[in-house]
């Protein structure tokens, strides 16, 4: 068991994880009013981090977990990556986002209200409860392990594939979204981002704080940026399709500037 459990085996990791979030999804849509669902939905976000936390823990024990703790969520890092994880990032891509939805004909939506100023509590709840909370799992547990055998592309490539088959759920079961595009989007959608988050987490000194902060910071940014007019007519989700193209650029952006490598080095000590 201990070997099915080890960090060579990372499909498990993954086939752990969707059987702790997806039944808490499934029974809590099933079984729970309307309004109550939101429990079980932010409990199944936890799937990813819970599920690092047994591996860890079967295969490391008490130690392992300690030492990954300790690792993973080192806040003794430069202010300006939770600036660019919670602040400058969302905003130009959610900038980026706007000017070629403009580009295209749509009209401005930009709020300039008051709304901006909740913008830190919207990102924090998102961080710790409804976003963020999956990064620890994602990026800080199954991408190193990962990069201990793939090349940074490739790595990329299974993490986002993986964190777009988990959404799965939300597909079938009304009210949660995702069932605007079809799936084979969120696949394309998932696999920049997770380049994204890779970069920012290995520039960090693989802190999964910004990381956290980012994948927050993206889900809610938008809502100061609502798009008022539909500019392309044969899709359905022309959002989630602008989102897309602007992931792309950003993560070929990256992959050109690191020469493939994401920011990742082997060890700590020679991340800068």
């Amino acid at each position: 068991m201990k070997k099915i459990l080890s960090n060579n085996n990372w499909w498990f990791y993954f086939i752990l994880t969707y059987l702790i979030s997806w039944p808490i999804w499934v029974l809590g849509k099933v079984l729970l009013p309307g309004n109550l669902t939101i429990i079980t939905f932010i409990a199944g976000a936890f799937g990813p981090f819970i599920a690092s936390l047994i591996i860890l823990k079967l295969t490391g024990g008490g130690s392992g977990v300690k030492e990954w703790f300790k690792t993973t969520f080192n806040f003794r890092i430069n202010v300006i990556w939770y600036l660019l994880g919670g602040l400058l990032l969302p905003f130009l891509i959610a900038a980026v986002h706007h000017l070629i939805y403009m580009g295209f004909g749509g009209k401005s939506g930009i709020v300039l209200s008051p709304e901006w100023l909740i913008y830190f509590v919207y990102l924090m709840s998102t961080t710790l409860l409804t976003g963020g909370n999956e990064e620890p799992g994602w990026r800080g547990y199954i991408t190193p392990v990962l990069m201990e055998r793939f090349h940074p592309l490739i790595v990329c490539t299974i993490a986002g594939t993986g964190w777009a088959v988990w959404h799965l759920p939300m597909y079938f079961l009304e009210g949660w979204g995702g069932n605007d595009q079809p799936f084979i989007w969120l696949i394309i959608y998932c696999i920049p981002l997770s380049m994204i988050l890779t970069w920012l987490y290995y520039r960090s000194r693989r802190s999964i704080i910004p990381v956290m902060l980012l994948h927050a910071g993206t889900n809610v940014v938008f809502r100061y940026f609502p798009m008022e007019t539909k500019v392309f007519d044969s899709v359905a989700d022309e959002f989630t399709l602008i989102k897309t193209v602007v992931y792309l650029l950003f993560a070929i952006i990256l992959l050109v500037v690191t020469k493939g490598s994401l920011g990742y080095k082997k060890s700590i000590s020679d991340q800068e």
